[in-house]
């Protein structure tokens, strides 16, 4: 049996391809870096404590174990999704995401012990462009206060609480 040219030099080029994957394999995941950053404890669903839920809720679980995170929410009506991943190549942290006004956001988490920065380009629905930045820092493992900038002259500050 003859076996062509192109076939034997895609089995080759398979055949490396899997071993390089083997070695490769071990990069950095998205768990990986919330592990190290003690942000693992983000997922989960966080309400504003006032009221329960209903000013303010948002819900950041697996979508992808270690790899993607859904990020659900809802804030006094407005409901938004969004998609935390890890970028292979140079490993930033990113989000992008919509709510149900067509507002759309593209952005990048900055992880620190005890702190993290979202950096969000924003366009509504009505396709007005802007930029903002919400702080989270962790008061203990079941509260967090946010603060959200660049949209208001002064920084909207509230703080959420995990729910058990």
């Amino acid at each position: 049996m003859k076996v062509s040219y192109c076939k034997t030099k895609f089995a080759a080029l398979a055949a490396i391809l899997f071993m390089l994957g083997g070695v490769t394999s071990h990069a950095e995941t998205l768990g990986d870096v919330l592990k190290e950053s003690k942000w693992a404890g983000i997922i989960g669903t966080w309400v504003d404590p006032e009221t329960k839920g209903q000013n303010r809720k948002a819900t950041y679980a697996w979508q992808i174990k270690d790899h993607a995170i859904l990020v659900t929410s809802t804030v006094f009506g407005t409901k938004g999704v969004a998609i935390m991943g890890r970028n292979g190549k140079d490993g930033k942290v990113f989000h992008t995401g919509t709510d149900n006004k067509g507002t759309s956001v593209l952005g990048q988490w900055e992880l620190k012990e005890g702190m993290a920065i979202l950096k969000l380009g924003f366009v509504t629905g009505e396709g007005v462009e802007g930029v903002m930045q919400i702080h989270y820092t962790m008061k203990d493992k079941n509260t967090m206060v946010v603060s959200v900038e660049g949209v208001t002259p002064e920084p909207i500050v509230y703080t959420m609480v995990k729910v058990k």
